[in-house]
């Protein structure tokens, strides 16, 4: 088990999470909202772009959001690293989030499931234990 963190600066808990740059063949460290309503963990277009994925997937992705149907693309990051845990080739959504979301993305179900999770808002930490299989 381990514990980071939690941001509740905003109405939606945050952390930090690291993904792997191409570009710098080095970890990039991002706030992401947890988002227990997300399927698949979704990344702003303009970071993966930076981090050196292609965004520009030859289907789109149809998804469903508080604000409507939207078209994504589907990336899959070389790692990422949540709470010292590296998760290899993950499935994320590429997406344009509007400014005022002040977030970089959302971590979804996708990877969240990966770990038995205990979320304490007072004290403002979340615990992951990655589950066997």
């Amino acid at each position: 088990m381990k514990r980071i963190s939690i941001d509740m600066s905003g109405s939606i808990p945050s952390i930090d999470v690291k993904m792997w740059s191409r570009t710098k063949n080095t970890y990039r460290t991002a706030s992401l909202f947890l988002d227990t309503g997300a399927a698949v963990t979704t990344i702003s277009k303009d970071i993966l772009h930076i981090l050196g994925y292609d965004t520009q997937s030859k289907e789109k992705r149809r998804i469903t959001t508080a604000s409507g149907i939207e078209y994504v693309d589907e990336v899959f990051l070389d790692r990422f690293m949540i709470a010292g845990y590296e998760l290899k080739n993950v499935k994320v959504y590429a997406h344009t989030f509007p400014q005022e979301s002040f977030s970089d993305g959302v971590v979804g179900i996708n990877v969240l499931s990966k770990f038995d999770m205990f979320l304490s808002f007072q004290k403002k930490i979340l615990e992951l234990t990655p589950v066997m299989k």
